[in-house]
C-alpha cells in the first residue's frame, strides 16, 4: 500500500507515526485527542496528514506555513504537554496567535495582521472620497457605497436608525401596522444598529428593492423583503432567484446577485476528476482536484466508520456520538403535511414535510385523472410527471429568447441552455473557436436541444469528445471518431457521428459496413494462431464482405446483413478452435469430425459454419468435407382468418396505438411484408396523386385503400419534419420509420418487438396474408406488386391451392 493510500484509509495512524518521530514520549491517546481538536472530519485529517508527511519539519521548525490545521494541531499538542514541537508565531507580528489567514506568499498570519493588511491608511495613496483626507484610515462605506473615513461616516449616521427605518417603511404604504413592521425589523437586524443603518441606506438609495429587486443587495435586504411578504405587505413580492425565477431561499451570491443554492452549484460546477461529468463540487482531493458528490461517497478520504452499524461508509451526518452513514441516518420526526401523522419526514424544514410513505404514495392527477406519482403540487391539485410537461404552471418565458415553455435551468429554455453549454465546451482555453465547430453546435441544437443538453451533461464520453474537438486534439473526421470508440458499439460516439452526418458536416458513409470491417479487425487480431488468422481474414474479406457488396449493388447494407456476416465469421473462428481442441487442422479434417461438430452440444448454431467450409473447399484449404444446409424451421400455422381481420380492424381504428406500429402491422397483415423491408421504406416510396395514395414496394405501385392511405400520409408528414437532415439511403429521403439517431431507420428486430407488444405474431400474420393474396391474383402479379421473388411467389401459390383444397374438403364433410 502506498503512502497516499495509507493516508486516505486511516490518516490518524499516519499522523501519530509522524508525531512519534518528533515526540517519542507523547502517548498516542494524547495525539488522537489533539487531532480531534484540530480537525473535525476525516477529509480534513487527510489534508493535515498530507501536509505533515510532505514536510515533517513543520512540527519542529516553527515555520508559519502549510494549512491552518497544522497550526491548530501544534497548538493542541503543546496544550496537552508536547515539548519538542514548536508552535509557529505570526510571520508578520511574531506573536503566538491563531493563524487563520495568509499574507499572499504562503506564510500564515493572524487575524489582526490580516485586517491591517487589507486596511488602507496613511501613505498608501488612499484618501476619503468625501473630505479628501488621506491621513486617516478607511472606516467603511457610506450610504452611496463610497470609501470614507470615520468622521465622514459618522456624519451620515443618525442616533436611532431603527426608528428611521420604521418611519421609512411606514411611508411606503405597505398596509402593515407599526407593530408588524417593528417585529419584521427586529427579526432581520437582531438589534444591530450597523445592520439597521445599512438597510435604511439601501432602501433610500434603491427604492425598488422591495418591489422585486432585493436580490441586487445583501442577504439582510433579501430577508427583510421575505419577512414583509410573509406578513402580507402590499406590493412586496417574494424574492426570486434571478437565474431560475423561483421564490426560494437565496443563500449564495454570483457576481453580486443573490441566487439559490441550485443555481450556484450549477454555475460553479467543474468536471469531476473521476467520472468527468460537470457537476457541483462536493469535495477535493489532496491535490485540489474537484470531486462530485457521487464520487466523493466512494473516495476513501471521505469515508469513516459509522457509530451505528460499524461499516466504513461516507458520512451522511455527524452526531454527538460520532459520524453516521446514509442508511443509519433518520430524518427528523415531525407531523407529516399529507397524512397528519408524526413520523420521520423528508423536507422537515419546509412548510410541507412528508413522510416516506406519503412521498411514494400515488394520487389521482388533476389533469389526466390517472393514479400516478406526484411530481408537482399546484393550486389546482397534484400533477403527475407526464401532465407537468404540458401544465401551464410549468411554462414560463425564457429570460434570453422569450420562448414560453418549461424552462430547463437558470431561467433558460432548452435551446438557450443547450447553446450556452455547447459554446462553453467548444471554446478552447485560448478563447479562439474554430469556425467548423459552429457547424457542430448548430447540428446538435437544430436536431433536438433537450437531447443535446442531456447528452452532454450525462455522457462523459461526449463531454470529452466535444472538449477535445475544441482543443484541436481530435479531428472532425470519421477516422478520428472511430479511434475514439471505446467498444464496437459506443452509443455516445455513434449518436454524435449520426448528428454530424445528418447535418452534412461529415460525409455519408455505409455505417454498418464500416462497423463490420472494424469488428473483423478486432476479431482477427484476437486470434493467436497466425495460420488461422490468415484464413479468417481472407474468408471475411474476399468471401463474406465481397458477397455483401455484390448484393448491395452500391447501396448501404442493412443491420441484418451485418449481423448475419458477424455470426458466420464468429462461427468459423469457433470451428477452427474446436478442430484444434480435437487435435486436427482444417487440412486434415474429415467428414466424421464435421458430423461430430454438427451434433455437439457444446455450441449453438453449428450450421453457420457452412459458408466457411464451402469457401475452404473451393480454395483447396480443405477437401472432402461439407456441412448441409440448415434444416428448415417448423413455422406455426397461418393466423386464423377471423383473428387476422379482427387485428387489422383494431389497427385501422385504434388511435391509442402509435401510427408507425399501426402501419407496420397492416403491412404484415394485408400485404405479407417482412419487418426488415417495411422499416426501410422512405417518403420517396409513397406516391400521392389525384388517383389516391400508392406505395412502391416493387416495380408496380400498390394502391392503398382508406383508411390505410391516411395513416401512411400521416407517417409522411411526421417524417418530413426531418427532411433537412441527410439520410443514409440512396434516395436521401426521410425514413417512414425513423429512430432517435438522426438519418437512421428503425431496425427490423426493434420493429418486430414493437409488433409483438401490440399482439401481432409477424410470422403467422405474414403467412396468412400471402396465402390469402395468392388465392386472389396470379404469382406474377404478386411478384410485381409485393417484390417477392418468382420462386417464392410460385411456392406461396402452390400452398394456397393446397390450403383451399383442404378447406373445401373440410366443408364437404
Amino acid at each position: 500500500m502506498t503512502a497516499a493510500s495509507r493516508i486516505a484509509v486511516d490518516p490518524h495512524v499516519v499522523i501519530c507515526e509522524l508525531v512519534a518521530a518528533a515526540e517519542p514520549d507523547l502517548p498516542s491517546e494524547t495525539v488522537q485527542k489533539a487531532i480531534g481538536q484540530a480537525v473535525r472530519s476525516k477529509s480534513a485529517a487527510v489534508r493535515l496528514a498530507h501536509a505533515i508527511e510532505g514536510d515533517p519539519q513543520l512540527l519542529t521548525s516553527g515555520r508559519a506555513e502549510g494549512p491552518a490545521s497544522v497550526e491548530r494541531f501544534i497548538r493542541a499538542l503543546t496544550e496537552l504537554g508536547a515539548v519538542r514541537v514548536v508552535r509557529p508565531p505570526c510571520s508578520r507580528c511574531g506573536r503566538l496567535r491563531p493563524l487563520g489567514n495568509t499574507d499572499g506568499s504562503g506564510h500564515r498570519i493572524c487575524s489582526s495582521c490580516s485586517g491591517f493588511n487589507t486596511r488602507k491608511g496613511a501613505g498608501s495613496g488612499w484618501s476619503c472620497t468625501t473630505c479628501g483626507n488621506g491621513e486617516t484610515p478607511r472606516y467603511g462605506l457610506d450610504r452611496t457605497g463610497r470609501d470614507v473615513c470615520r468622521i465622514c461616516y459618522k456624519a451620515q449616521c443618525t442616533e436611532d436608525p431603527a426608528a428611521d427605518l420604521l418611519g421609512h417603511l411606514c411611508g411606503l404604504a405597505l398596509g402593515l401596522d407599526e407593530a408588524a413592521l417593528r417585529t419584521a425589523i427586529d427579526e432581520v437586524t437582531g438589534g444591530n444598529s450597523s445592520v439597521t443603518r445599512r438597510l435604511l441606506w439601501d432602501l433610500q438609495e434603491q427604492p425598488g428593492l422591495l418591489a422585486g429587486q432585493a436580490h441586487h443587495h445583501g442577504p439582510k435586504t433579501v430577508l427583510l423583503a421575505t419577512r414583509l411578504h410573509e406578513a402580507g405587505a402590499d406590493g412586496v413580492p417574494a424574492p426570486r432567484c434571478p437565474h431560475c425565477d423561483r421564490a426560494v431561499r437565496l443563500s449564495h451570491s454570483i457576481k453580486l446577485l443573490r441566487v439559490c443554492g441550485t443555481c450556484y452549484n450549477h454555475a460553479k460546477a467543474e468536471p469531476c476528476k473521476w467520472c468527468g461529468r460537470s457537476r457541483p463540487v462536493a469535495g477535493r482531493d489532496n491535490t485540489g482536484a474537484p470531486i462530485c458528490n457521487t464520487c466523493r461517497n466512494k473516495e476513501p478520504s471521505y469515508q469513516e466508520k459509522c457509530v451505528v452499524c460499524g461499516r466504513v461508509e461516507s458520512v451522511a451526518a455527524r452526531t454527538t456520538d460520532g459520524p453516521i452513514c446514509a442508511l443509519c441516518r433518520k430524518p427528523p420526526v415531525v407531523r407529516c403535511g399529507s397524512c397528519g401523522k408524526i413520523r420521520a419526514c423528508l423536507f422537515a424544514g419546509t412548510e410541507s414535510p412528508r413522510c416516506r410513505t406519503c412521498s411514494h404514495k400515488r394520487e389521482p392527477c388533476t389533469d389526466c385523472g390517472r393514479t400516478l406519482r406526484v411530481v408537482a403540487r399546484t393550486a389546482r391539485g397534484p400533477i403527475c410527471e407526464n401532465c407537468w410537461e404540458k401544465a401551464p404552471e410549468a411554462h414560463k418565458p425564457c429570460k434570453q429568447c422569450g420562448t414560453v415553455e418549461r424552462l430547463f435551468h437558470f431561467g433558460l429554455c432548452r435551446r438557450c441552455a443547450a447553446d450556452r453549454q455547447l459554446r462553453r465546451l467548444l471554446t478552447p482555453p485560448d478563447g479562439e473557436r474554430r469556425p467548423e465547430l459552429d457547424q457542430v453546435a448548430d447540428a446538435l441544437l437544430n436536431l433536438n436541444p433537450r437531447r443535446a443538453l442531456l447528452y452532454l451533461r450525462e455522457s462523459p464520453t461526449a463531454n470529452r469528445l466535444v472538449t477535445d474537438l475544441a482543443a484541436g486534439t481530435c479531428e472532425l473526421t470519421h477516422e478520428a471518431l472511430d479511434a475514439r470508440m471505446a467498444s464496437q458499439k459506443d452509443m455516445a460516439v455513434d449518436y454524435f457521428r449520426a448528428v454530424l452526418v445528418s447535418a452534412g458536416v461529415l460525409p455519408v458513409r455505409d455505417e454498418y459496413m464500416a462497423r463490420l470491417e472494424r469488428w473483423i479487425e478486432h476479431k482477427t487480431a484476437a486470434i493467436e494462431d497466425l495460420e488461422d488468422r490468415r484464413l479468417i481474414t481472407a474468408y471475411a474479406r474476399w468471401d463474406r464482405i465481397a458477397r455483401i457488396r455484390r448484393r448491395a449493388r452500391g447501396n448501404p447494407i442493412s443491420a441484418y446483413a451485418s449481423d448475419i456476416a458477424q455470426a458466420q465469421i464468429a462461427k468459423a473462428v469457433a470451428f477452427l478452435t474446436w478442430l484444434k481442441e480435437q487435435g486436427e487442422t482444417l487440412a486434415t479434417c474429415r467428414q466424421p469430425l464435421v458430423d461430430l461438430w454438427l451434433t455437439s452440444e457444446n455450441h449453438q448454431g453449428p450450421y453457420d459454419a457452412r459458408p466457411f467450409v464451402r469457401w475452404a473447399v473451393r480454395g483447396k484449404f480443405a477437401s472432402g468435407i461439407s456441412i448441409p444446409a440448415r434444416p428448415r424451421r417448423i413455422f406455426h400455422g397461418p393466423l386464423d382468418a377471423d383473428e387476422r381481420w379482427a387485428t387489422a380492424r383494431r389497427l385501422l381504428n385504434d388511435d391509442s396505438i402509435e401510427t408507425r406500429d399501426r402501419v407496420a402491422g397492416l403491412m404484415v397483415l394485408l400485404y405479407g411484408q417482412y419487418p426488415a423491408r417495411t422499416c426501410r421504406l422512405t417518403t420517396a416510396h409513397v406516391i400521392h396523386d389525384e388517383n389516391g395514395v400508392a406505395l412502391r414496394l416493387n416495380r408496380t405501385p400498390l394502391r392503398l385503400p382508406p383508411p390505410l392511405d391516411g395513416l401512411v400520409l400521416r407517417l409522411v408528414d411526421i417524417a418530413n419534419d426531418h427532411q433537412h437532415a441527410v439520410m443514409s439511403n440512396d434516395l436521401n429521403a426521410p425514413w417512414l420509420f425513423p429512430t432517435q439517431r438522426p438519418g437512421k431507420p428503425l431496425g427490423s428486430k426493434q420493429l418486430g418487438r414493437r409488433l409483438r407488444k401490440i399482439g401481432l405474431p409477424t410470422e403467422a400474420g405474414r403467412c396468412a396474408a400471402l396465402l390469402d393474396l395468392c388465392t386472389q391474383m396470379p404469382p406474377a402479379v404478386l411478384q410485381r406488386l409485393l417484390g417477392i421473388s418468382p420462386a417464392a411467389a410460385e411456392r406461396w401459390a402452390a400452398g394456397a391451392v393446397r390450403t383451399a383444397y383442404a378447406a373445401e374438403v373440410a366443408r364437404r364433410s
